[in-house]
């Protein structure tokens, strides 16, 4: 599938989901990032370490519920997304934190950003992105020693699922994805040039299975940042 046309298929998805959502918005009180499909389940705020000064970007903020506990802990977070609706969404959540938003593609927004001590996607534009595409601008704007951490849902969690979403209203629209295994994702973070630190496969709560992995990368300490 072209780049241009799953943009767009993904864009249209994650917008109608957020426009069913948006009525009910109002500001919100910091939680804890959720890195898997099950909130208060698997790892939380403590896998970034302490954020305070660092330049931190989402990829794929949605509503910007992961951004504003790292907000509050004093990292400069930026959140961007494809979907106008989610950040509408964001900006009615969070637009009493110091968080800067951006409506767009993750790969446009990483050619002219400021570089970055911390990228993270959590089922955000990693996993929605040709990564082949992504990783490498990731790699780019990443300082020396910078780190990338995201999730994606395991491809067996989403069997028959993995082409469509389910929708707030019950409805289901079609979605574009990039799959794999522990692997897959190793491979696909070296040859973007970054270290694989560790995947971690987190089963979901009732123990039946995998339904996320988790990925931690970094950039070398002596790699180029231009």
């Amino acid at each position: 599938m072209r780049a241009s046309i799953s943009t767009t298929i993904n864009r249209q998805a994650w917008d109608r989901q957020a426009r069913l959502a948006l009525p009910h918005d109002r500001p919100m009180t910091p939680g804890r990032v959720e890195w898997t499909q099950y909130p208060g389940h698997g790892p939380g705020t403590d896998l970034f370490g302490d954020v305070r000064g660092l330049t931190i970007a989402e990829l794929g903020c949605g509503n910007g519920d992961n951004l504003a506990p790292l907000a509050v802990r004093g990292g400069h977070c930026v959140g961007v997304d494809l979907a106008p609706a989610q950040i509408s969404r964001a900006r009615t959540r969070w637009g009493h934190l110091p968080i800067r938003l951006h409506c767009g593609d993750a790969r446009a927004f990483l050619t002219r950003t400021r570089l970055l001590d911390i990228c993270f996607s959590i089922f955000g534009a990693v996993g929605l992105c040709p990564p082949e595409q992504l990783l490498p601008l990731i790699a780019q704007r990443l300082r020396p020693g910078g780190r990338l951490l995201f999730s994606v849902p395991d491809p067996r969690w989403l069997g028959p699922r993995r082409a469509v979403m389910q929708l707030a209203d019950g409805s289901h629209v079609p979605v574009a994805r990039w799959l794999s295994g522990p692997h897959g994702w190793r491979a696909a973070v070296r040859a973007a040039g970054l270290r694989c630190l560790h995947i971690e496969a987190i089963n979901d709560p009732t123990g039946d299975g995998t339904c996320c992995l988790l990925v931690h990368a970094q950039k070398a300490v002596g790699a180029s940042d231009a």
